[in-house]
């Protein structure tokens, strides 16, 4: 399997602190049954900045670590970018890069906000060759509150990512049907662990698949997983059209006015 999306560098942002614990994270990767890894530290957000020469200096490190302790696992290059109004022009100096050093963009939205530019933005970052991918926006309260707000940037050309741990239910039941009904209506393209720690913040991407499987059908976890093989080796990915979900904050109020709650 491949993660598009991890924490595993060491001491560049809430990720592993030491050779220790990044060793023993790489470890739960390889158990999870994880081949290639992407690297995608914090970038341009209020307390970390990784520019691609840090991001090369500290994959080189852990690239060391990997082959001293043989952990057959491969990292490769990116960031998880913080939205500004700097990303264009980041992309074309190189101060940003796509994942694995693709035409794929991870791009992260506030929890609790949703710039009023960030239509306008996708679709600039497009023009320039790239496309931008959504981190996690089963965890974005704007689009959980109103869905049509993903439903226009994916039918506009932006793709989106889940995160493992929604999806098996360890964040939560709510995070695991919104993550379930993205996939299913072509709101989410792919699943990534989001990996920061063993315990607290895991690799749980064969759990997520299993429940794809199970809950959607094994036809989806292939597609899933084709999608990150094509992303990593920069590869044109096929998206079925998207469709709108309901916002479970609209459900919740109808079911109380039901009387369901």
């Amino acid at each position: 399997m491949i993660d598009i999306h991890s924490h595993v560098l060491i001491g560049v942002d809430d990720g592993p602190q030491t050779k220790e614990v990044a060793i023993e994270l790489l470890n739960q990767a390889v158990d999870n049954g994880i081949t290639d890894i992407i690297a995608t530290p914090h970038h341009k957000t209020s307390h970390f900045s990784n520019p691609e020469e840090t991001v090369k200096e500290k994959l080189e490190e852990l690239h060391n670590i990997i082959q001293e302790n043989h952990i057959q696992v491969k990292v490769h290059p990116g960031q998880e970018i913080r939205i500004s109004g700097d990303i264009i022009e980041d992309l074309k100096s190189g101060n940003s890069i796509g994942m694995n050093n693709s035409q794929y963009v991870l791009v992260e939205l506030p929890f609790n906000d949703l710039p009023r530019y960030t239509e306008r933005l996708f679709f600039d970052i497009q023009m320039q060759g790239n496309i931008p991918v959504i981190a996690h926006p089963e965890r974005c309260k704007p689009i959980v509150i109103s869905p049509e707000k993903l439903y226009n940037f994916i039918e506009k050309g932006a793709l989106s990512q889940v995160t493992a741990s929604s999806v098996s239910g360890d964040l939560g039941a709510n995070l695991k049907e919104t993550s379930l009904e993205m996939i299913d209506s072509h709101l989410a393209h792919f699943v990534a662990s989001d990996a920061h720690s063993v315990e607290a913040r895991p690799f749980a991407l064969k759990e997520a698949y299993d429940v794809i499987s199970t809950e959607l059908g094994e036809h989806v976890s292939k597609k899933l997983k084709k999608n990150a093989l094509h992303l990593m080796n920069n590869q044109n990915i096929s998206v079925e059209p998207p469709s709108i979900i309901d916002s479970h904050y609209s459900m919740k109020k109808k079911r109380r006015f039901f009387g369901l709650f």
